[in-house]
């Protein structure tokens, strides 16, 4: 019953604080807004340079079923090394080259093959790849009656559809959890040494346990509405997708932010000031936003770098948390980020405990 009254209070205390609720609150939604204006492509329209080299009739068809699609502008190109140049430069999104197998006197058995080009260190690819599918799919239907059998071969298609905001909000979220908790605990621990708290705590009946459970409480309370807040913005004001279990989406979250909050309180017991605290808790949360993958893919990185980053504490939380909302993946598909992220709990609750000093 204590520890529900001591939670309560730290939350009101956190409210009452205008900018302490800045950081956790609105500072995260302004960049989901940002995010969302600048690069949220929903209503914008890919262009697709259309390579035919087949030199058969049935890539008219295709070519048709590609100009139904209203998210992609299809424009012909003849000279495929110039595309690919073009492409690699960035002047040209994506390539849709139809290429034949073989050169077999009719279409019996021939096999077309559609190949996507892009540059696959964007997230938007895949609405592309989906619209380019379903013309695939559709130009198929056409020969199903027909005696002759044709098969296409797709490369670098994804099945599902996810823009550059589905893929950045869980980042966001997370990484507004992640700022607070850090820094939160930090100048909070460090304040509380300041003024000599600490020392006349030791002298009251009051737990100890209980006085830093309330604290864990408050900022596990606080996180589940900074995600609620900051998801329900995404998918209210851009779309933005939410296909898996909210319950899973949330506990992931919580269960993450133990490594957070005890990263705060080791900042906090090495920072003699609440100033050292926020400039080391900033010195500790900007490495793992920028190394974890938040606004870009890691996969077309160095090996060693990718095993590197998927074993920082933010990676694997992000992953996780990518794979229940984008691709509704349960989270025992998951079992060596889960196996990280408590060894992540672990190591950090040992380090917090023997480095943490009242005085």
């Amino acid at each position: 019953m204590l520890l529900i009254h001591l939670t309560l209070a730290n939350l009101k205390m956190i409210v009452r604080n205008r900018q302490s609720l800045f950081w956790a609150l609105a500072f995260p939604v302004i960049f989901v807004l940002v995010f969302g204006v600048f690069f949220n492509n929903s209503d914008s329209k890919a262009s697709v340079g259309f390579i035919d080299e087949s030199d058969r009739g049935i890539s008219e068809l295709l070519l048709k079923n590609l100009r139904f699609e209203n998210d992609l502008d299809i424009f012909i190109i003849s000279d495929r090394k110039a595309a690919i140049s073009g492409l690699s430069e960035g002047d040209i999104q994506y390539l849709v080259i139809v290429e034949q197998e073989g050169t077999p006197s009719d279409l019996t058995n021939s096999v077309l093959q559609i190949t996507l080009v892009y540059d696959d260190t964007n997230p938007s690819n895949q609405g592309v790849n989906s619209a380019v599918e379903r013309a695939i799919y559709e130009t198929n239907l056409s020969f199903l009656d027909s005696p002759k059998t044709l098969e296409f071969a797709v490369e670098g298609i994804s099945g599902s559809e996810v823009d550059y905001m589905d893929f950045v909000l869980p980042g966001l979220a997370l990484w507004g959890v992640m700022s607070f908790s850090v820094i939160g605990i930090a100048t909070t621990v460090s304040n509380y040494r300041e003024k000599g708290i600490f020392i006349r705590l030791l002298a009251t009946p009051l737990s100890v346990k209980v006085f830093f459970g309330s604290q864990v409480c408050a900022y596990l309370i606080l996180a589940m509405v900074q995600v609620g807040t900051i998801l329900a913005l995404g998918m209210i004001l851009f779309s933005t997708s939410m296909n898996g279990n909210l319950a899973s989406t949330f506990l992931i979250i919580l269960v993450g932010n133990l490594i957070f909050l005890n990263l705060g309180f080791i900042v906090g017991s090495f920072s003699r000031t609440v100033s050292a605290a926020s400039g080391l808790g900033n010195a500790v949360v900007l490495p793992l936003l920028v190394l974890s993958g938040v606004f870009y893919p890691i996969d077309n990185l160095p090996n060693v770098i990718i095993i590197i980053i998927e074993h920082l504490p933010l990676a694997p939380i992000l992953e996780i948390l990518r794979g229940i909302m984008i691709e509704s993946r349960p989270l025992y598909d998951f079992p060596y980020q889960l196996i990280v992220i408590f060894v992540w709990i672990l190591a950090t609750s040992l380090m917090s405990i023997k480095v943490f000093r009242f005085r």
